[in-house]
């Protein structure tokens, strides 16, 4: 532990309230001592450790704060001796992206085993008014001078604006409406018996609410039909902490939904890129970050997903150039006429996702409009015979007529089957 200067701590329940009062006591503490550079980074970090600590260790937490006159550290403790870790994160990871934060904006961090149980995780931040001070050196913070007044990093009226550069405005609207239900349905699953919200859901309802109040806007830009835009917006700094709770339950709910236990689809790949995307933005601007722009996301292989063998087979067997996808937006069968017409006569177009076929700068709307039929049943296609473009294997497009129907199948979720004509 450093020696000399400032030490604080504070004890916390693991209740969800509890990364707000870290917050705040780390704003009191670094105020205190003048130091504000570093406060906002330490009060954001902080929430990420004390959140962490809530989810995961389900004991009491500690929380150290010491400030020298070379740099600021704190630490988190909590009953829970398992060390948290870095990982690469892919759609079916629930949580553990604050280390990535963590490490991201502290100049150190790390993690160590109590003795006894236990384990505490610090990050340190470096001082912008470092001398060089030998350690346990004296620190040179006045602790007779009156406090400044300075309003708490988390204090309720203060914004801070968020660019979201290079916003997909169809697939954006389709994920926050998504996220609302997907949110709610699991909030009900997990109220209590006293039917109050348990855990973190009130604080990730709190970020998604914040998030719609402020990028309305988007909305706007849909209905005239923008494809993309750079979206300005201010975010109450009391919402900003959790962002990351917000991005973990959504990936929590959607394993509920691949497994049947909600009603609300699963999420598609794009809607989880661009959830990752939104929250991790929000985090990276208030930690003083520049906006990264969206980028889209790589057409990926998946495998088959169930459907009866009658269905399929029915599909399979056609004279005429059919497509099946299913709920997940999977192709799980495809006639020999669509494989010639597409170009795929060798096979290994079943189990592709269905923007395999689709030209990249229409899948967006796509997957917007196959979300938002999920969600509620809102369409334009269904049943109505459209011209459109279609992606063959060897990159070049074809004009299609395109007519599609929903098939009722005892296996999955809903089975659509496209029918296609050359033009």
């Amino acid at each position: 532990m450093p020696t000399g200067g400032v030490q604080r701590q504070l004890t916390l329940p693991p209740a969800p309230d509890s990364a707000r009062h870290a917050r705040r006591f780390v704003s009191e503490v670094l105020t205190d001592a003048r130091e504000d550079d570093l406060l906002d980074v330490a009060t954001l970090l902080t929430s990420e450790l004390v959140t962490n600590g809530i989810v995961h260790a389900h004991t009491e937490l500690r929380v150290v704060v010491d400030v020298t006159e070379r740099f600021v550290r704190v630490e988190v403790a909590d009953g829970n001796p398992n060390l948290p870790a870095r990982r690469e994160y892919d759609e079916s990871a629930m949580t553990g992206r604050g280390m990535e934060m963590v490490e991201l904006l502290a100049h150190e961090f790390g993690a160590e085993p109590l003795e006894g149980d236990g384990k505490r995780v610090w990050f340190r931040l470096v001082r912008g008014d470092a001398t060089g001070a030998a350690p346990g050196e004296p620190d040179l913070i006045d602790l007779d001078a009156p406090p400044v007044e300075r309003e708490p990093a988390d204090a309720p009226g203060r914004t801070l604006p968020i660019t979201l550069r290079s916003v997909p405005v169809a697939l954006y609207c389709a994920w926050q409406q998504h996220a609302d239900a997907m949110l709610r349905e699991a909030t009900l699953v997990a109220l209590d018996e006293n039917g109050v919200a348990v855990g973190d859901y009130p604080l990730a309802a709190q970020a998604l609410g914040a998030l719609a109040a402020a990028a309305h806007e988007i909305f706007v830009l849909r209905d005239r039909d923008v494809a993309a835009a750079d979206v300005s917006m201010e975010i109450a700094t009391e919402a900003l902490p959790w962002f990351p709770i917000l991005r973990d339950l959504l990936a929590r709910a959607a394993a509920l939904s691949v497994t049947g236990r909600l009603l609300t689809p699963p999420s598609l790949p794009e809607i989880v890129a661009l959830r990752n995307w939104v929250c991790e933005e929000v985090s990276r601007q208030a930690a003083g970050l520049p906006a990264q722009p969206w980028e889209a996301l790589d057409v990926e292989e998946t495998g088959p997903a169930a459907a009866s063998a009658v269905t399929l087979d029915t599909v399979r067997h056609s004279e005429l150039a059919l497509v099946a996808a299913d709920a997940s937006n999977r192709i799980v069968a495809v006639s020999d006429p669509a494989k010639t017409l597409l170009g795929w006569e060798e096979g290994g177009l079943e189990g592709r996702r269905l923007v395999t076929i689709i030209p990249a700068r229409m899948r967006d709307r796509h997957v917007a409009g196959f979300t938002r039929h999920l969600l509620d049943g809102t369409t334009t296609l269904l049943g109505r015979t459209v011209t459109v473009p279609a992606l063959r294997r060897d990159g070049t497009e074809i004009e299609v007529e395109l007519t599609i129907e929903r098939r009722p199948d005892a296996t999955t979720r809903a089975l659509f089957v496209a029918t296609l004509k050359a033009v």
